[in-house]
């Protein structure tokens, strides 16, 4: 039994440092504002535009790929600034890299949410 009981504190416990994360990049990080604050305004247009469940899926799909990317990103930049406080070639090169991945992300993101919005807006504007 107090095995269970063991097993539910380290899962409440990792819980809590996973949400502190979030907290922190969402205090922390102006990048990390704004994807929230267009997340939350697309899924008002989905509500909106009465977008399908496939859609739903998809803009969900994208919502995480893009927040991960954003979070993963703070972590390797603070790791950075952490191990290497003065500026380095490949600290730089290295953070440059995951902003790339965030860009990449964001971009399939912003691709997928035309694909879905934009018939949408033309036929709402007709």
């Amino acid at each position: 039994m107090a095995s269970d009981y063991q097993e539910i504190k380290q899962k409440t416990i990792g819980l809590k440092y996973a949400i502190n994360g979030l907290i922190f990049a969402f205090k922390n990080e102006i990048n990390m504002r704004v994807h929230v604050l267009v997340t939350i305004i697309v899924i008002m247009l989905g509500f909106f535009f009465q977008v399908s469940f496939t859609e739903w899926v998809l803009l969900f799909l994208t919502f995480g790929l893009v927040l991960s990317s954003e979070v993963f990103n703070t972590a390797v930049e603070m790791l950075l600034d952490y191990l290497a406080p003065e500026w380095h070639p490949k600290a730089g090169i290295i953070k440059d890299l995951t902003a790339g991945g965030v860009l990449i992300a964001s971009s399939i993101a912003l691709i997928i949410g035309a694909i879905i919005f934009i018939p949408k807006i033309i036929t709402w504007m007709m």
